[in-house]
Protein backbone atom coordinates (compact mmCIF):
# COMPACT_ATOMS: atom_id res chain seq x y z
CA UNK A 1 0.00 0.00 0.00
CA UNK A 2 2.82 2.41 0.81
CA UNK A 3 4.29 2.08 -2.67
CA UNK A 4 0.87 2.62 -4.25
CA UNK A 5 0.30 5.76 -2.20
CA UNK A 6 3.74 7.17 -3.00
CA UNK A 7 3.31 6.42 -6.71
CA UNK A 8 -0.09 8.13 -6.72
CA UNK A 9 1.11 11.22 -4.85
CA UNK A 10 4.21 11.63 -7.02
CA UNK A 11 2.00 11.43 -10.12
CA UNK A 12 0.32 14.66 -8.98
CA UNK A 13 3.65 16.50 -9.34
CA UNK A 14 3.68 18.09 -5.89
CA UNK A 15 6.42 20.38 -4.62
CA UNK A 16 6.59 18.46 -1.36
CA UNK A 17 5.20 15.27 0.21
CA UNK A 18 5.42 14.50 3.93
CA UNK A 19 4.52 11.45 6.00
CA UNK A 20 3.55 11.44 9.68
CA UNK A 21 3.39 8.07 11.51
CA UNK A 22 1.06 6.62 14.15
CA UNK A 23 2.02 5.97 17.75
CA UNK A 24 1.25 3.68 20.68
CA UNK A 25 1.78 4.37 24.39
CA UNK A 26 3.60 1.50 26.06
CA UNK A 27 2.43 2.63 29.50
CA UNK A 28 -0.71 4.76 29.49
CA UNK A 29 -2.73 6.83 29.70
CA UNK A 30 -1.02 9.77 31.28
CA UNK A 31 -2.19 11.90 28.36
CA UNK A 32 -3.44 15.36 29.41
CA UNK A 33 -1.93 15.01 32.90
CA UNK A 34 1.47 13.72 31.83
CA UNK A 35 3.08 16.96 33.02
CA UNK A 36 3.63 15.30 36.40
CA UNK A 37 5.09 12.13 34.90
CA UNK A 38 7.20 10.35 32.29
CA UNK A 39 6.35 7.49 29.99
CA UNK A 40 7.63 5.21 27.20
CA UNK A 41 5.99 5.57 23.79
CA UNK A 42 6.61 4.28 20.30
CA UNK A 43 6.20 5.83 16.85
CA UNK A 44 5.01 3.17 14.42
CA UNK A 45 4.19 2.43 10.83
CA UNK A 46 2.28 -0.62 9.64
CA UNK A 47 3.84 -3.36 7.53
CA UNK A 48 0.90 -3.71 5.13
CA UNK A 49 -1.14 -0.60 5.89
CA UNK A 50 1.43 2.19 6.53
CA UNK A 51 -0.74 3.64 9.34
CA UNK A 52 0.34 7.14 8.40
CA UNK A 53 -0.88 10.53 7.26
CA UNK A 54 0.41 11.77 3.90
CA UNK A 55 0.24 15.40 2.83
CA UNK A 56 1.39 17.13 -0.32
CA UNK A 57 1.60 20.80 -1.25
CA UNK A 58 2.12 22.35 -4.67
CA UNK A 59 1.91 25.80 -6.17
CA UNK A 60 -0.96 26.39 -8.59
CA UNK A 61 -2.12 29.32 -10.68
CA UNK A 62 -5.80 29.20 -9.75
CA UNK A 63 -7.35 29.74 -6.32
CA UNK A 64 -6.04 27.59 -3.50
CA UNK A 65 -7.56 24.14 -2.96
CA UNK A 66 -7.80 21.57 -0.19
CA UNK A 67 -8.27 17.99 -1.38
CA UNK A 68 -8.94 14.97 0.81
CA UNK A 69 -8.15 11.52 -0.54
CA UNK A 70 -9.19 8.09 0.68
CA UNK A 71 -7.88 4.56 0.26
CA UNK A 72 -10.84 2.49 -0.90
CA UNK A 73 -10.87 -1.28 -0.34
CA UNK A 74 -12.59 -3.47 -2.94
CA UNK A 75 -12.26 -7.27 -2.97
CA UNK A 76 -9.06 -7.31 -0.89
CA UNK A 77 -7.40 -4.74 -3.17
CA UNK A 78 -7.25 -0.98 -2.80
CA UNK A 79 -7.54 2.13 -4.90
CA UNK A 80 -7.09 5.81 -4.06
CA UNK A 81 -9.92 8.20 -4.76
CA UNK A 82 -10.70 11.86 -4.22
CA UNK A 83 -13.12 12.09 -1.32
CA UNK A 84 -13.72 15.85 -1.20
CA UNK A 85 -12.42 19.12 -2.58
CA UNK A 86 -12.94 22.71 -1.46
CA UNK A 87 -11.51 26.17 -1.85
CA UNK A 88 -8.81 26.69 0.75
CA UNK A 89 -9.75 29.65 2.93
CA UNK A 90 -7.34 32.55 3.24
CA UNK A 91 -9.31 34.91 5.49
CA UNK A 92 -8.11 34.35 9.07
CA UNK A 93 -11.48 35.06 10.68
CA UNK A 94 -13.24 32.68 8.30
CA UNK A 95 -10.60 30.08 9.08
CA UNK A 96 -11.45 30.34 12.79
CA UNK A 97 -15.09 29.59 12.01
CA UNK A 98 -14.16 26.33 10.32
CA UNK A 99 -12.65 24.71 13.41
CA UNK A 100 -15.80 22.75 14.25
CA UNK A 101 -16.45 21.61 10.68
CA UNK A 102 -14.81 18.95 8.55
CA UNK A 103 -11.14 19.64 7.92
CA UNK A 104 -11.05 21.63 11.16
CA UNK A 105 -7.70 20.03 12.00
CA UNK A 106 -6.14 21.56 8.89
CA UNK A 107 -7.67 24.99 9.40
CA UNK A 108 -6.74 25.10 13.08
CA UNK A 109 -3.15 24.23 12.08
CA UNK A 110 -3.09 27.12 9.60
CA UNK A 111 -4.52 29.49 12.19
CA UNK A 112 -2.00 28.51 14.87
CA UNK A 113 0.92 28.79 12.41
CA UNK A 114 -0.23 32.31 11.50
CA UNK A 115 -0.26 33.22 15.18
CA UNK A 116 3.21 31.91 15.90
CA UNK A 117 5.09 32.93 12.75
CA UNK A 118 4.50 36.17 10.83
CA UNK A 119 6.50 35.01 7.83
CA UNK A 120 4.24 32.01 7.42
CA UNK A 121 1.15 34.20 7.45
CA UNK A 122 2.52 36.45 4.69
CA UNK A 123 3.54 33.49 2.52
CA UNK A 124 0.29 31.62 3.08
CA UNK A 125 -1.91 34.58 2.21
CA UNK A 126 -0.08 35.50 -1.02
CA UNK A 127 0.62 32.00 -2.43
CA UNK A 128 -1.88 29.94 -4.41
CA UNK A 129 -1.42 26.34 -3.34
CA UNK A 130 -3.08 22.95 -3.48
CA UNK A 131 -2.96 20.82 -0.35
CA UNK A 132 -3.77 17.12 -0.55
CA UNK A 133 -4.29 14.94 2.51
CA UNK A 134 -4.58 11.16 2.79
CA UNK A 135 -4.70 9.16 6.03
CA UNK A 136 -4.55 5.39 6.44
CA UNK A 137 -4.94 5.64 10.23
CA UNK A 138 -8.53 4.69 11.16
CA UNK A 139 -10.42 7.64 12.60
CA UNK A 140 -10.90 7.69 16.38
CA UNK A 141 -8.81 4.54 16.68
CA UNK A 142 -6.53 5.63 19.53
CA UNK A 143 -3.48 5.54 17.23
CA UNK A 144 -2.85 9.29 17.09
CA UNK A 145 -4.63 9.96 13.80
CA UNK A 146 -5.71 13.53 14.61
CA UNK A 147 -2.28 14.48 15.91
CA UNK A 148 -0.66 13.00 12.79
CA UNK A 149 -2.85 15.17 10.52
CA UNK A 150 -1.91 18.31 12.43
CA UNK A 151 1.80 17.47 12.54
CA UNK A 152 1.91 16.58 8.83
CA UNK A 153 0.24 19.91 8.05
CA UNK A 154 2.59 21.98 10.21
CA UNK A 155 5.73 20.18 9.04
CA UNK A 156 4.64 20.31 5.41
CA UNK A 157 4.08 24.07 5.55
CA UNK A 158 7.36 24.64 7.37
CA UNK A 159 9.29 22.76 4.69
CA UNK A 160 7.32 24.19 1.76
CA UNK A 161 7.83 27.81 2.81
CA UNK A 162 11.46 27.20 3.90
CA UNK A 163 10.69 28.06 7.51
CA UNK A 164 12.08 24.89 9.09
CA UNK A 165 15.08 25.88 11.24
CA UNK A 166 15.36 29.10 9.25
CA UNK A 167 16.77 31.53 11.81
CA UNK A 168 17.07 34.43 9.36
CA UNK A 169 13.32 34.97 9.18
CA UNK A 170 12.57 35.08 12.90
CA UNK A 171 11.35 38.12 14.76
CA UNK A 172 12.56 38.59 18.31
CA UNK A 173 9.38 37.17 19.85
CA UNK A 174 9.17 34.13 17.55
CA UNK A 175 10.58 30.61 17.80
CA UNK A 176 12.45 28.56 15.21
CA UNK A 177 10.20 25.94 13.63
CA UNK A 178 11.56 22.52 14.53
CA UNK A 179 10.08 19.21 15.63
CA UNK A 180 9.80 20.25 19.29
CA UNK A 181 7.97 23.47 18.44
CA UNK A 182 5.73 21.57 16.02
CA UNK A 183 4.81 19.16 18.84
CA UNK A 184 4.06 22.10 21.11
CA UNK A 185 1.98 23.83 18.44
CA UNK A 186 0.05 20.63 17.77
CA UNK A 187 -0.89 20.34 21.44
CA UNK A 188 -2.08 23.95 21.56
CA UNK A 189 -4.12 23.39 18.41
CA UNK A 190 -6.12 20.54 19.95
CA UNK A 191 -6.19 21.69 23.55
CA UNK A 192 -6.79 25.41 23.07
CA UNK A 193 -8.00 26.08 19.53
CA UNK A 194 -10.20 23.01 19.05
CA UNK A 195 -11.09 22.60 22.76
CA UNK A 196 -10.22 18.89 22.68
CA UNK A 197 -8.51 17.83 25.89
CA UNK A 198 -5.14 16.49 24.82
CA UNK A 199 -1.62 16.19 26.14
CA UNK A 200 1.87 16.38 24.74
CA UNK A 201 2.65 12.68 24.45
CA UNK A 202 1.22 11.85 21.03
CA UNK A 203 2.54 15.05 19.50
CA UNK A 204 6.16 14.63 20.55
CA UNK A 205 6.26 10.95 19.58
CA UNK A 206 4.77 11.47 16.11
CA UNK A 207 6.96 14.49 15.52
CA UNK A 208 10.25 13.01 16.74
CA UNK A 209 9.81 9.27 16.04
CA UNK A 210 11.40 6.13 17.45
CA UNK A 211 11.03 4.44 20.83
CA UNK A 212 11.31 7.07 23.53
CA UNK A 213 11.22 7.58 27.25
CA UNK A 214 9.86 11.07 27.57
CA UNK A 215 9.67 13.36 30.60
CA UNK A 216 6.92 15.98 30.66
CA UNK A 217 8.02 17.50 33.96
CA UNK A 218 6.60 21.00 34.49
CA UNK A 219 3.97 20.73 31.73
CA UNK A 220 0.85 19.92 33.73
CA UNK A 221 -0.95 23.20 33.11
CA UNK A 222 -0.31 23.48 29.37
CA UNK A 223 1.01 27.03 29.31
CA UNK A 224 2.09 28.88 26.19
CA UNK A 225 5.41 28.08 24.52
CA UNK A 226 8.42 29.24 26.59
CA UNK A 227 6.29 29.67 29.73
CA UNK A 228 6.91 26.02 30.64
CA UNK A 229 9.72 23.55 29.83
CA UNK A 230 9.88 21.62 26.61
CA UNK A 231 9.54 17.86 26.99
CA UNK A 232 12.77 15.88 27.42
CA UNK A 233 12.67 13.36 24.59
CA UNK A 234 15.08 10.49 25.18
CA UNK A 235 15.43 8.17 22.17
CA UNK A 236 16.07 4.76 23.69
CA UNK A 237 15.72 2.49 20.65
CA UNK A 238 19.17 3.52 19.44
CA UNK A 239 20.74 3.56 22.90
CA UNK A 240 19.45 0.07 23.76
CA UNK A 241 19.94 -1.44 20.28
CA UNK A 242 16.22 -2.08 19.74
CA UNK A 243 15.31 -2.44 16.09
CA UNK A 244 11.86 -3.89 16.65
CA UNK A 245 9.33 -4.74 19.35
CA UNK A 246 7.13 -7.84 18.84
CA UNK A 247 3.73 -6.15 18.85
CA UNK A 248 0.43 -6.73 17.03
CA UNK A 249 -2.26 -4.03 17.06
CA UNK A 250 -6.02 -4.48 16.88
CA UNK A 251 -8.28 -1.51 16.23
CA UNK A 252 -11.49 -2.67 17.87
CA UNK A 253 -13.75 -1.00 15.32
CA UNK A 254 -15.36 0.95 18.16
CA UNK A 255 -14.91 4.69 17.63
CA UNK A 256 -14.26 6.94 20.58
CA UNK A 257 -13.77 10.61 21.38
CA UNK A 258 -10.46 10.70 23.22
CA UNK A 259 -10.98 14.26 24.44
CA UNK A 260 -14.09 13.21 26.36
CA UNK A 261 -12.12 10.58 28.26
CA UNK A 262 -9.03 12.71 28.83
CA UNK A 263 -11.17 15.67 29.84
CA UNK A 264 -12.87 13.76 32.64
CA UNK A 265 -9.63 12.27 33.92
CA UNK A 266 -7.85 15.62 33.76
CA UNK A 267 -10.58 17.33 35.79
CA UNK A 268 -10.44 14.65 38.46
CA UNK A 269 -6.66 14.78 38.57
CA UNK A 270 -6.53 18.57 38.90
CA UNK A 271 -9.15 18.37 41.66
CA UNK A 272 -6.72 16.00 43.43
CA UNK A 273 -9.16 13.10 43.58
CA UNK A 274 -7.33 10.71 45.92
CA UNK A 275 -8.10 7.48 44.04
CA UNK A 276 -7.05 8.99 40.76
CA UNK A 277 -3.83 10.42 42.22
CA UNK A 278 -2.95 7.11 43.87
CA UNK A 279 -3.42 5.13 40.68
CA UNK A 280 -1.61 7.62 38.47
CA UNK A 281 1.39 7.44 40.77
CA UNK A 282 1.29 3.65 40.47
CA UNK A 283 1.25 4.07 36.68
CA UNK A 284 4.25 6.39 36.89
CA UNK A 285 6.15 3.78 38.89
CA UNK A 286 5.34 1.10 36.32
CA UNK A 287 6.50 3.48 33.58
CA UNK A 288 10.00 4.02 34.96
CA UNK A 289 10.36 0.35 35.88
CA UNK A 290 9.38 -0.67 32.36
CA UNK A 291 12.43 1.12 30.99
CA UNK A 292 14.70 -1.46 32.61
CA UNK A 293 12.70 -4.28 31.02
CA UNK A 294 12.96 -2.57 27.62
CA UNK A 295 16.68 -2.04 28.14
CA UNK A 296 17.17 -5.78 28.68
CA UNK A 297 14.86 -6.72 25.76
CA UNK A 298 12.95 -8.65 28.43
CA UNK A 299 9.54 -8.88 26.79
CA UNK A 300 8.23 -11.29 29.42
CA UNK A 301 8.89 -8.78 32.20
CA UNK A 302 7.51 -5.94 30.08
CA UNK A 303 4.38 -8.04 29.63
CA UNK A 304 3.95 -8.23 33.41
CA UNK A 305 4.04 -4.44 33.58
CA UNK A 306 1.49 -4.28 30.77
CA UNK A 307 -0.89 -6.53 32.70
CA UNK A 308 -0.51 -4.38 35.79
CA UNK A 309 -1.11 -1.30 33.62
CA UNK A 310 -4.39 -2.78 32.35
CA UNK A 311 -5.57 -3.64 35.86
CA UNK A 312 -4.87 -0.12 37.12
CA UNK A 313 -6.43 1.58 34.10
CA UNK A 314 -9.63 -0.43 34.43
CA UNK A 315 -9.78 0.79 38.03
CA UNK A 316 -9.04 4.41 37.05
CA UNK A 317 -11.69 4.43 34.35
CA UNK A 318 -14.34 2.89 36.58
CA UNK A 319 -13.53 5.40 39.34
CA UNK A 320 -13.98 8.13 36.72
CA UNK A 321 -17.47 6.84 35.91
CA UNK A 322 -16.84 4.62 32.91
CA UNK A 323 -18.92 1.51 33.61
CA UNK A 324 -16.77 -0.94 31.65
CA UNK A 325 -13.38 0.52 32.57
CA UNK A 326 -11.15 0.81 29.52
CA UNK A 327 -14.06 -0.37 27.37
CA UNK A 328 -16.10 -3.44 26.53
CA UNK A 329 -14.41 -4.17 23.23
CA UNK A 330 -10.93 -3.54 24.60
CA UNK A 331 -11.33 -5.91 27.54
CA UNK A 332 -12.76 -8.59 25.25
CA UNK A 333 -9.87 -8.31 22.80
CA UNK A 334 -7.30 -8.40 25.60
CA UNK A 335 -8.82 -11.44 27.27
CA UNK A 336 -9.09 -13.56 24.14
CA UNK A 337 -5.57 -12.89 22.87
CA UNK A 338 -4.00 -13.47 26.30
CA UNK A 339 -5.27 -17.05 26.10
CA UNK A 340 -2.51 -17.75 23.58
CA UNK A 341 0.60 -19.19 25.29
CA UNK A 342 2.94 -17.05 23.18
CA UNK A 343 1.32 -13.76 24.23
CA UNK A 344 3.05 -12.02 27.12
CA UNK A 345 0.32 -9.41 27.59
CA UNK A 346 -2.10 -7.13 25.80
CA UNK A 347 -3.06 -3.61 26.72
CA UNK A 348 -4.84 -0.44 25.71
CA UNK A 349 -3.29 2.35 23.71
CA UNK A 350 -5.03 5.70 23.65
CA UNK A 351 -7.94 6.91 25.73
CA UNK A 352 -10.09 3.79 26.05
CA UNK A 353 -13.82 3.35 25.60
CA UNK A 354 -13.01 2.04 22.13
CA UNK A 355 -9.99 2.57 19.95
CA UNK A 356 -7.14 0.06 19.90
CA UNK A 357 -5.26 -2.49 21.96
CA UNK A 358 -2.01 -4.25 21.21
CA UNK A 359 -0.45 -7.58 22.12
CA UNK A 360 3.19 -8.14 23.09
CA UNK A 361 4.19 -11.59 21.86
CA UNK A 362 7.04 -14.04 21.45
CA UNK A 363 9.04 -12.57 18.54
CA UNK A 364 9.22 -15.97 16.83
CA UNK A 365 5.45 -16.51 16.97
CA UNK A 366 3.97 -13.24 15.65
CA UNK A 367 2.29 -14.74 12.58
CA UNK A 368 0.66 -17.51 14.59
CA UNK A 369 -0.68 -15.11 17.21
CA UNK A 370 -1.91 -12.75 14.48
CA UNK A 371 -4.03 -15.52 12.94
CA UNK A 372 -5.18 -16.82 16.34
CA UNK A 373 -6.45 -13.39 17.43
CA UNK A 374 -8.47 -12.87 14.27
CA UNK A 375 -9.92 -16.39 14.29
CA UNK A 376 -10.80 -16.25 18.00
CA UNK A 377 -12.62 -12.96 17.54
CA UNK A 378 -14.48 -14.18 14.45
CA UNK A 379 -15.58 -17.28 16.38
CA UNK A 380 -17.02 -15.18 19.22
CA UNK A 381 -18.81 -12.86 16.80
CA UNK A 382 -20.38 -15.76 14.92
CA UNK A 383 -21.32 -17.82 17.98
CA UNK A 384 -23.57 -15.87 20.35
CA UNK A 385 -23.88 -18.80 22.76
CA UNK A 386 -20.12 -18.97 23.14
CA UNK A 387 -19.90 -15.19 23.58
CA UNK A 388 -22.59 -15.15 26.28
CA UNK A 389 -20.95 -18.05 28.07
CA UNK A 390 -17.55 -16.36 28.08
CA UNK A 391 -18.75 -12.79 28.78
CA UNK A 392 -22.08 -13.19 30.63
CA UNK A 393 -22.19 -9.58 31.89
CA UNK A 394 -21.43 -7.99 28.50
CA UNK A 395 -24.21 -6.98 26.06
CA UNK A 396 -24.19 -9.11 22.93
CA UNK A 397 -24.59 -5.94 20.82
CA UNK A 398 -20.89 -5.21 21.17
CA UNK A 399 -20.19 -7.96 18.65
CA UNK A 400 -21.79 -5.83 15.92
CA UNK A 401 -19.06 -3.24 16.40
CA UNK A 402 -16.31 -5.81 16.74
CA UNK A 403 -17.13 -7.02 13.23
CA UNK A 404 -15.22 -3.94 12.06
CA UNK A 405 -12.03 -4.82 13.95
CA UNK A 406 -8.76 -4.42 12.01
CA UNK A 407 -5.41 -6.05 12.77
CA UNK A 408 -1.96 -4.69 12.01
CA UNK A 409 1.61 -5.84 12.22
CA UNK A 410 3.91 -2.89 12.83
CA UNK A 411 7.50 -1.71 12.93
CA UNK A 412 9.26 1.14 14.72
CA UNK A 413 9.17 4.41 12.78
CA UNK A 414 12.64 5.87 13.29
CA UNK A 415 12.08 9.28 11.65
CA UNK A 416 8.88 10.76 12.98
CA UNK A 417 7.29 13.20 10.55
CA UNK A 418 9.49 13.40 7.46
CA UNK A 419 9.74 14.63 3.89
CA UNK A 420 9.45 11.88 1.28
Amino acid sequence: MLNSIKKFLYSLNPDIIVQAPSRINLINPLDAVEGDFWMPSLAITGINNPLSVFLYIKRIEKESKLKIYQVKYVDKSHTIRLLSEETLLKNIELIRKRFANKNGLVYASIYRFCRINSCFEKNYLKTNIEIGLLSTIPQQSGLGGSAAIIIATLYGFAKFFNLYNNFNLLKSNEFPINKDIIAEMATKIEDEDLKITAGYGDRYVISRGGLCFCSYYGKLYHREISLEPLAIYDRIDQTYDINDIPIIICFSGVFHQSGNVHGRLRRLYLKKDQKILYNYNKLAEIAWKSRFAIMKHDWVLLGKYFKENTKIMNSVMRDAGFKYGIGLANNILIEIVEEHPDVYAAKLTGAGGGGSVFALVDPEKINGVFSFWKEKLDDLIQNQVKFTSKFPSYPIEITDQLKNAQFYQIKIDINGVKKL
